[in-house]
């Protein structure tokens, strides 16, 4: 019988577990302390080193909670003896241990040793063994480096070592097959994956953990690369139709534009319009910052596929996204845009915009135009994915904002196009490190678009602290009527619809998380906003509702915007001058500065206000600072890689849900590029991966394919 989580948790307990993502034994052999205590020797209490951290053994001698003077809060004294001389130790604000230990019992706590009025004692204190049925430790346990795990709430640290270390050793072999091939390991000198799960919860020494994180790497890089190695070859063999004419309605365009091309847009559509001439498909990212001129690029390449008898389509996340690419589109034809297929004539361009919320009526009529090349260029959303979109001739699938796309809804769309397959070009307004595109997206071509067009934007960026500067928000409020005053409009993001109260699993601590309902409502209730007309805008409205309400905040009808993210990418609004973000310490780099570059568009003197309820001190505002002090979002890019946690950099909040927790692809690029060496001797040889199974389950494990974009980017 296999050993499993019920063995060794109640139900209760696998609840708190499932919060920290564990729901099976493989996935607690990878729930990794996220520190260690090294103890050294067994010292007595009066012969504790100063300054280090502690582990001691010793009997409590009584127990007193009282509460504090000068703040609120109590302290719990625990006076412990351990045969020779007693210490007091201090714990803050947990009362509960007045129940839990008591004169006689043994316990085994862990913390910094320092002085305090003339006497030893531990700073932070945590008590080890809390398990009632393990009150004893062996000299072994006290002279090992004792684990110390992200706290799951009602479990105690020792009750869930000592789980894993029992199922390390009764757990079924195949929990140990090695997605790393043995001669990698060997020419490594990796641990094979049972001596470094040891080595992570029951280390031997440090040196030996060492070793087994740098195993994390390779095996999360390796997965990386093959996955990556694999989805490459597989475009290899796709054939598509080459686009190869120049026709009227190219040059057409080129002749009319009101500005001129950047040199990274025209260098940028020379590659893209030399894949198209090829017969095998297209697959090339697109990439640059806010207002790079990423949808000129789109449509040119789009207009290309028209003059060479084949149809395009442009797929966006959200139906506001998707209308503002037609409205995009429709502004850069000009006249050269067809109104409707009966009525274009013959260098026209039959453009059409197709959403789930469109009327019945109008989706059929639609959908018997694209099927019987009545229509160009289709704009839209996942309704174009459906079963009643056919196409006549697709040639180009342009996909904006990739990430919000999972590899079955872009193959869906891929598969209308019959026997051939569609040219495929994603575009991302996330500026790409150049080490990211070499590593992440190295089964794609990349094209950047560098320079941003004449006047560019001048957007001023200012960090809030409410918890240092509460006054603050009302001044931040008179400014935003003052930008109402002059006509012109204010974005007001929150990060969630509905408020809620969010306890934090480490330290219990209740947070308020206002949502933009409330939010709405206390703009409403602020005597400096009271001349304000505010709307609200967020993803769970009717379409139609949120059509109206974009429309009146363009005209102006609409002073104030309250919206979440849905106006993150893509919504060009003119006349709006000022962004107001809050918590927005919970946005990453990139969202920040994309909901900036919704303001300021048109050039005029624009400004931003990250505002936050931490204090300066709080180590997010470092990230709010570097937002603030730049406009470059390839600098930002550089940044964020740099800075953010091993786990973050392939994480759900940038590209998707990945479960990479080891691998920093800026840091790390060395075994990026190598592991990929290794992934392509692995895919010549054998491409499904048959005789390396354990390879195939651990690329599911950490690259699921739901939401695997940016190695599917395609």
């Amino acid at each position: 019988m296999s050993a499993r989580l019920d063995d060794y948790f109640t139900a209760r307990d696998r609840g708190a577990l499932k919060k920290r993502g564990i729901t099976s034994v493989a996935d607690l052999f990878r729930f990794f302390p996220r520190r260690f205590l090294i103890p050294g020797e067994k010292t007595p209490l009066g012969g504790l080193p100063l300054g280090e951290t502690a582990i001691l053994q010793a009997e409590v001698i009584s127990v007193d909670t009282r509460r504090m003077q000068k703040r609120r809060g109590t302290i719990t004294d625990v006076v412990v003896h351990d045969g020779r001389q007693s210490m007091k130790i201090a714990f803050f604000n947990q009362r509960w241990l007045d129940n839990k230990l008591v004169p006689g019992l043994t316990v085994v706590f862990a913390g910094k040793v320092e002085e305090y009025r003339g006497q030893l004692t531990l700073n932070s204190p945590t008590w080890l063994n809390r398990d009632e049925h393990d009150e004893k430790w062996t000299p072994e346990d006290l002279n090992s480096p004792f684990p110390v795990y992200p706290r799951v709430k009602g479990i105690a640290q020792t009750r869930l070592w000592k789980a894993v270390k029992v199922l390390l050793d009764v757990a079924d072999p195949e929990e140990f097959e090695d997605p790393i091939p043995a001669t990698m390991r060997e020419h490594l000198d990796l641990p094979d994956l049972r001596t470094a799960l040891n080595d992570m919860h029951r280390p031997r020494s440090a040196e030996a953990t060492n070793r087994a994180k740098q195993r994390w790497k390779w095996e999360e890089a390796l997965a990386l690369q093959t996955e990556l190695v694999s989805r490459k070859a597989d475009y290899a063999q796709l054939e598509a139709t080459p686009l190869l004419k120049v026709g009227d309605r190219c040059e057409r365009f080129d002749r009319d534009l009101p500005f001129a091309l950047t040199p990274s847009q025209v260098t940028v559509g020379e590659e893209i319009a030399h894949d198209l001439g090829q017969n095998t498909a297209m697959h090339r990212l697109l990439h640059g910052d806010v207002g790079s001129g990423k949808t000129v690029v789109a449509l040119r390449a789009m207009l290309k596929a028209v003059d060479s008898d084949s149809q395009a389509a442009m797929l966006a996340p959200t139906e506001v996204l998707a209308s503002q690419h037609f409205d995009s589109i429709e502004r850069l034809l000009g006249d050269q845009m067809a109104l409707s297929p009966l009525l274009s004539g013959d260098d026209q361009v039959r453009v059409a915009l197709l959403t789930g919320s469109m009327p019945a009526r109008e989706r059929k009529q639609l959908a018997l135009d694209l099927a019987t090349g009545q229509i160009d260029i289709v704009v839209g959303t996942h309704a174009l994915m459906s079963d009643s979109t056919m196409f006549d001739e697709l040639g180009l699938i342009v996909v904006d904002e990739q990430h919000r796309f999972g590899v079955e809804q872009r193959e869906a769309l891929r598969a209308k196009a019959g026997t051939r397959v569609p040219h495929t070009l994603v575009m991302s307004a996330t500026p790409i490190p150049r080490t990211v595109a070499m590593t992440v997206f190295a089964d794609l071509d990349v094209s950047t678009l560098k320079e941003m067009p004449a006047g560019g934007k001048d957007i001023t960026t200012h960090t809030v602290s409410l918890a240092d500067h509460p006054q603050w928000l009302g001044r931040v409020h008179e400014l935003l009527a003052q930008t109402a005053d002059r006509g012109e409009g204010g974005f007001v993001v929150a990060p969630r619809i509905e408020s809620s109260d969010v306890e934090d699993p480490e330290t219990e601590k209740v947070e308020h998380r206002i949502g933009v309902e409330e939010l709405k409502e206390k703009m409403e209730n602020a005597e400096e906003l009271s001349s304000l007309t505010i709307g609200l805008l967020h993803g769970k409205m009717p379409t139609a509702e949120k059509d109206r309400i974009m429309k009146d905040f363009v005209t102006g009808a609409i002073d104030a915007l309250v919206a979440t993210t849905v106006i993150e990418v893509g919504v060009d609004v003119p006349r709006a001058t000022m962004m107001i973000i809050h918590e927005a310490e919970r946005f990453g780099i990139a969202q920040l500065h994309q909901l900036r570059g919704r303001v300021g568009r048109d050039g005029r003197p624009a400004s931003c206000f990250l505002i936050s309820n931490r204090p300066e001190t709080d180590e997010s505002f470092d990230r709010l600072r570097a937002v603030a002090g730049t406009l470059d979002g390839f600098e930002l890019a550089e940044y964020d890689l740099d800075n953010r946690g091993e786990g973050d950099v392939l994480g759900a909040s940038q590209w998707g849900g990945s479960s990479l927790h080891h691998l920093a692809i800026l840091r790390d690029a060395a075994i990026v590029e190598a592991a990929r060496e290794y992934a392509e001797k692995i895919i010549a040889v054998d491409p499904g991966l048959r005789s390396l199974p354990a390879l195939r389950r651990f690329i599911n494990r950490v690259l699921p394919a739901e939401s695997a974009h940016f190695i599917e980017a395609s």
